[in-house]
């Protein structure tokens, strides 16, 4: 043993000397160096030197002993199988701990702005810190499989496999984050925004997540919304609340029942007789409650009366006069009642003979009984207004369109009265004024107003 010592010494101490060394040498580099970079580095003003800074001075100090070591047995006497596994061991320690700086400064980054970060988007960080650790993993088992020379062939087959089951079946959830980083990091859209989809969905923005945006539509219902749908569907934002109207606007419907009133005409003479006597309510019924029976014909009928008068009594003429009776013009059933008397009588007295109509085929005077009941349905500025109209029932409409006139007796409907009074909106008032009921179905009426409005809010950007 001194023998072999004597002769060979010089291939154990130089070796040595070269480990000491590069030992001393990442000692210095890490006490003194780095405090001498970082005192260079104190006047950048760069947040995120200090993450990489600390990651860097602690693995260069091992970088260098790792170096010195392979340095040292490269000079060394061994040979053979033991230097092929020191060798394998310190390459595994180098790529193993480079890996894991890159791991240590770009998870060091995402813990600095997450701090930093809107809340809905932290838990998408937490996530994108896992995924980036799974990565990382798997890359620093492919650098051992190749050190140590074990098929990785089997391994990248099961990542890839895996990546496409993750990537199929998660395809929503990432399509969901990258838009809603997007929406939150740009903020495209706020709480307390009024968002409008044409895909249908609309209400007031309550809060944003990186999966999903949450809003309070129609009838205080919560929606949640996948932020990928942003991407796919054209979106309105209206920024500013809308004006809140001074009265809200409680809709009502009526139910209607209709009751014999045992009086019958045969003739004009009888039909003009009894126009004349039977109350509000039976001239209601065979004009107002006709147009809401037939409203599904356009033009709708002016009056029951015209139509019995032509179909009947075959007084094709004095039909066609009855049916140019516009009664939404008339403010009262009196006035009503009038004009069609009158016409009636002119009609009589220049055509004196008078036809029966056959036995069975009378006219049957019928009476209008009405309940008028409120709805839950309150609207308290235009974008609720808009959402009810959607859903309120045909009586509803009737009620507040065709009735109207008569109840608070002015040219106008309920809703024109609401909209200058409540919320003085005078052009749309015009506009919806306009709107000629006898020439539309009541659901062409619905959406007429609707789109009227609709557009009202675009053009003069009301609550935008």
């Amino acid at each position: 043993m001194f023998d072999w010592f004597e002769k060979d010494w010089l291939s154990v101490f130089v070796p040595l000397i070269v480990f000491i060394t590069f030992t001393v040498l990442a000692f210095w580099i890490r006490f003194k160096f780095s405090k001498y970079i970082n005192s260079k580095l104190e006047q950048i003003k760069w947040a995120e030197k200090d993450i990489l800074l600390s990651n860097l001075t602690i693995i260069v100090f091992y970088w260098i002993l790792i170096l010195g070591t392979y340095t040292a047995v490269e000079i060394s006497p061994i040979k053979g199988s033991l230097y092929i596994f020191i060798t394998r061991v310190l390459l595994t320690v180098f790529f193993v701990s480079l890996v894991y700086v890159f791991y240590g400064v770009i998870t060091g980054i995402l813990n600095f702005y997450s701090t930093k970060i809107k809340k809905p988007l932290f838990t998408s960080f937490q996530r994108l810190k896992t995924a980036l650790t799974i990565i990382f993993i798997a890359i620093g088992i492919l650098i051992l499989f190749e050190i140590w020379k074990f098929p990785t062939t089997p391994f990248i087959l099961f990542i890839i496999l895996g990546s496409a089951i993750a990537v199929f079946a998660f395809r929503d959830n990432f399509s969901n984050l990258i838009a809603g980083f997007e929406i939150i990091n740009s903020e495209i859209i706020k709480k307390g925004d009024y968002i409008k989809l044409e895909t249908g969905e609309e209400g007031t923005v309550l809060n944003v997540t990186w999966r999903h945006t949450e809003i309070k539509g129609f009838e205080e219902k919560i929606i949640l919304i996948p932020n990928s749908r942003f991407i796919k569907v054209k979106l309105e934002i209206f920024r500013k609340p809308p004006k809140k109207a001074k009265e809200p606007f409680r809709f009502y419907t009526r139910l209607n029942t209709k009751k014999l009133t045992g009086l019958k005409a045969k003739n004009l003479m009888e039909l003009l007789k009894y126009i004349k006597e039977v109350p509000d309510s039976v001239i209601f019924y065979h004009t107002h409650d006709f147009i809401e029976e037939y409203h599904y014909l356009i033009p709708q009928p002016s009056n029951e009366f015209a139509l019995w008068v032509g179909n009947i009594l075959g007084y094709e003429a004095l039909s066609e006069k009855l049916s140019t009776i516009d009664i939404f013009e008339f403010s009262s059933i009196g006035e009503l009642r009038r004009r069609i008397a009158d016409i009636l009588e002119e009609y009589i007295n220049n055509n004196p003979s008078d036809n029966n109509c056959r036995e069975g085929e009378e006219f049957h005077f019928i009476k209008s009984v009405s309940v008028i009941m409120p709805t839950p349905y309150i609207a308290h500025d235009l974008r609720e207004f808009v959402q009810i109209l959607r859903f309120i029932s045909p009586n509803s409409l009737f009620f507040h369109i065709y009735e109207a006139k008569l109840r608070v007796g002015k040219i106008a409907n309920d809703f024109s009265l609401w909209l200058s009074e409540s919320l003085a909106e005078e052009r749309l008032v015009e506009s919806i004024t306009r709107i000629d009921p006898y020439m539309l179905t009541i659901e062409g009426v619905r959406e007429k107003i609707i789109s009227t409005v609709e557009s009202y809010l675009e053009t003069e950007g009301v609550g935008e």
